[in-house]
């Protein structure tokens, strides 16, 4: 778990957009996994929420990136299936005591892991984001993201699906 001393830079759901775009952006945390067969994959919390880069031995495969203030990006989409990739996106709003617990609940069973990254913002302990991976392997990768916005009430989640032998180049 990272405990950052910047604050976030997108505050509600409705704020974040989403490209496959290979957009240079600097991590606040990050960490990357080696699948194997030169496969690795890196998830990286930003200000303005997180990117995963898939690569095969230093070739980038995949950017996804989820954050607002991307001018050249999409609102995100609750759902996307092209190319060997997929994402599914959901938004739920809840009451402080709900969204305070889910991201206790979230951290807690992130915590630990070498595969996943949990960033803490500053101001309100449960202003958090993070993703982990799901599947491993070097037919499909699978992963998962969560943005909590306490001031608004909502938790965003994505799950995403990627074949990187579906693809030669995103």
């Amino acid at each position: 778990m990272t405990l950052l001393d910047v604050p976030f830079a997108d505050v509600r759901g409705d704020t974040l957009r989403w490209t496959l775009a290979p957009i240079a952006c600097t991590p606040l945390a990050s960490r990357s996994v080696s699948l194997g067969s030169g496969l690795t994959v890196t998830l990286s919390v930003l200000g303005a929420s997180h990117q995963v880069v898939v690569r095969r031995h230093d070739r980038p495969l995949l950017h996804e990136t989820v954050a607002c203030g991307i001018a050249e990006a999409t609102s995100l989409p609750a759902a996307h299936a092209a190319d060997g990739y997929s994402l599914g996106s959901h938004v739920a709003t809840l009451d402080p005591e709900d969204l305070a617990e889910r991201a206790s609940e979230l951290v807690e069973r992130l915590e630990g892991r070498t595969d996943a990254v949990v960033a803490h913002f500053p101001g309100d302990p449960h202003a958090v984001t993070a993703l982990a991976l799901d599947e491993l392997g070097e037919q499909q990768i699978s992963w998962s993201t969560w943005h909590t916005y306490p001031q608004t009430g909502e938790i965003v989640a994505t799950v995403t699906s990627y074949r990187p032998e579906e693809v030669a180049s995103v």
